[in-house]
């Protein structure tokens, strides 16, 4: 409600703008000349614009490919059993034989191998980044089912890993950030040197940023006696409400159920010290391109008092003085606004990663730009144009006649 409160005269005004380019005979074909007579002043004007919308356009791409990763890991069908006010896989743990027993729960579905569930253990191991910093890289130990409950996650090279052989398997995206991943190393954990066997990818999904073992063998290598975690899959999504309520009630279990989707949209708040920092970059870039286009248009309007003054002598009115300026300043900042919006699409797709204030892990994840992402950054650049063009046009319609016919 606030932002439609503030939003709403700029709105009513573009509304206007949009009006009177169609009530009025402005003279739009002469601003759009001027614009190119002043070749420098004009392209500098416009790099500065894109410069600022590419940078915000990039800082949203950061803030998607986090929620891509995070959303794209779940499904609504499928829960995942967490020990009460755990909140994080990494915080829980759930003793052998409340396992045993989740396991066999009447509500999960079944397949021909059996419940479609697997318990599962997280830990956090330290591994050094190909940059030279280290930071924490979430290590998933799980049942074979476990695989079959994420589709989305396929196997790229190399086998799955084998049950009692030290053997992980790690994500593709992952073997460029970190070194020492790549197909027949061994990576050291847990007092114990890991085979790796295989590299997956799972569609920009947050698992490609996890190291997946058996989850015995990760258990025996950490010295963990309980689980961290049960997934499981449901019937149907709607029978969510009935699984979590038997087994909160339930007196040997008394667990926690979340809904995966529900799991990991709460894991977006990673995100959330990204898009602070980089909104207030963008605020910082954003008064210097407004102050740039503004300076710009002073200037057109000041090397051109007589040319307002001829307009004026031909019957333009103020108002339409007015729109013709604020429209020139408008075509500049949006033409800035496309060029870096356009530019913005050179990192779409790039890999990168951040550390996550939830779980204090490694999230990988790609630069992501959508159409939508970009067609903010031309709104934005739009909105840069209103209010770097509002004074300058303003002055413009207000020149005396007899000043401006005198060039002064």
């Amino acid at each position: 409600m606030i932002g439609l409160l503030f939003a709403l005269p700029f709105l009513t005004y573009l509304g206007w703008l949009v009006w009177a380019l169609v009530a009025y005979p402005i003279p739009l074909s002469y601003n759009l000349r001027s614009l190119w007579q002043r070749k420098v002043s004009t392209l500098s004007t416009a790099a500065a614009i894109a410069l600022v919308v590419g940078i915000f356009v990039v800082v949203l791409s950061l803030a998607q490919g986090l929620s891509v990763a995070f959303v794209s890991s779940g499904r609504a069908d499928q829960a995942l059993v967490l020990r009460p006010n755990a909140r994080f896989e990494l915080n829980s743990s759930i003793e052998r034989d409340r396992m045993r027993i989740l396991k066999v729960h009447p509500m999960l579905k079944r397949d021909a191998e059996g419940p479609m569930a697997s318990a599962e253990v997280v830990v956090v191991k330290l591994f050094p980044m190909a940059d030279g910093s280290d930071t924490n890289v979430t290590i998933r130990g799980l049942e074979r089912m476990g695989l079959t409950l994420r589709p989305q996650v396929h196997l790229v090279q190399g086998r799955w890993f084998r049950p009692g052989l030290s053997e992980v398997v790690v994500p593709r995206k992952m073997q460029g950030r970190f070194p020492g991943m790549e197909m027949g190393r061994s990576l050291r954990m847990g007092g114990r040197d890991w085979q790796i066997v295989g590299a997956f990818d799972a569609g920009g999904a947050s698992f490609e940023s996890e190291v997946w073992s058996d989850v015995n063998d990760v258990m025996q290598a950490f010295k963990r006696e309980s689980y961290s975690v049960m997934a499981a899959r449901l019937e149907q999504p709607e029978r969510l409400e009935g699984f979590a309520k038997a087994v909160e009630e339930d007196k040997r279990l008394q667990l926690e159920v979340v809904r995966e989707t529900d799991y990991f949209k709460e894991l977006t708040k990673a995100g959330d010290p990204i898009k602070i920092l980089g909104n207030l970059i963008t605020l910082i870039l954003t008064g210097a391109a407004i102050f740039a286009a503004m300076n710009t248009m002073y200037a057109a309007v000041a090397g051109r008092t007589k040319e307002i003054g001829t307009l004026r002598a031909l019957g333009f009115r103020q108002r339409e003085i007015l729109a013709s300026f604020q429209w020139e300043s408008i075509f500049l900042c949006v033409s800035g606004g496309l060029l870096g919006s356009g530019l913005a699409l050179f990192v779409n797709g790039i890999q990168t990663g951040t550390t996550s204030f939830e779980t204090f892990s490694d999230v990988s994840f790609a630069f992501t730009i959508t159409p939508g992402l970009m067609a903010q950054g031309v709104a934005f650049s739009l909105v840069m144009g209103l209010l770097g063009g509002f004074l300058p046009a303003w002055r413009a319609s207000r020149l005396p006649l007899t000043e401006a016919m005198k060039g002064g």
